[in-house]
């Protein structure tokens, strides 16, 4: 029988099959996975969230940049889910465009680093758009933002660099939290996690060298497993 292994960004404990309607003070989740450590310092839980009006070319979260299935959560019920994760160093918010839902995720924000977790945050705008934003949402998120990775996607400039994919993006360290890494920004990405779930779906996350897809593709095929996206939620 021909096994299936999606390719999608986080594993998560329960499958949700509502798609919610969230307000301005809710998160829109399509992900959720604990543990992470590829993405920020430390282990790490990540939160993508759905939803990106950008839509870069190449952008590896395609599927979860429009509408669908989505987790929401009030900021508390969202900060309480990290905070019960055994181990974690911080959390990092990645998308879809975290800054799109800037309200909500900032109050998140804010009861983690109360609780001394840190927090990470990737963004498709640059810091200078964000701080001229005169929406308070997003002066708030950043103000209780450790690490900002910001700057959209760019295909022709792929990189393997740390946290990041393109060499057009770049590693903002907003408070003195981590200011002994400024040092190893530059070093070259920790690539990618993967891990299967109890039906022997694959899933990771990370941020993959420009030929990883298709190697995962072909080594799954090798094993007779079709890899296909998935736009569900896992949380």
């Amino acid at each position: 029988m021909r096994r299936t292994a999606r390719s999608v960004f986080t594993l998560g404990l329960w499958f949700i099959h509502a798609t919610q309607r969230p307000t301005l003070m809710q998160v829109r989740l399509a992900h959720v996975l604990h543990g992470c450590t590829t993405l920020g310092p430390g282990r790490r839980t990540v939160l993508w969230v759905r939803g990106c009006a950008r839509r870069c070319p190449g952008c590896i979260a395609t599927p979860i940049l429009g509408e669908g299935p989505s987790l929401v959560l009030d900021p508390d019920a969202a900060a309480q889910r990290i905070l019960e994760a055994p181990g974690e160093e911080g959390a990092t918010f990645s998308g879809g465009e975290p800054f799109e839902q800037a309200d909500a995720l900032a109050a998140v924000a804010d009861r983690l680093q109360s609780a001394g977790v840190s927090v990470m945050v990737y963004t498709g705008f640059t810091l200078g758009e964000l701080r001229a934003s005169p929406d308070p949402g997003v002066a708030a998120l950043l103000a209780a933002t450790d690490i900002l990775v910001d700057g959209p996607f760019v295909l022709e400039q792929q990189a393997d660099l740390l946290w990041r994919g393109s060499a057009n993006q770049r590693v903002h360290l907003l408070t003195p939290r981590y200011a002994h890494l400024a040092a190893t920004l530059d070093s070259p990405g920790v690539g990618v996690e993967l891990r299967l779930d109890r039906e022997s779906n694959v899933f990771w996350a990370g941020v993959p060298s420009s030929d990883f897809s298709a190697r995962l593709r072909r080594a799954g095929a090798s094993r007779g497993m079709l890899l296909t996206g998935h736009e569900g939620v896992w949380a």
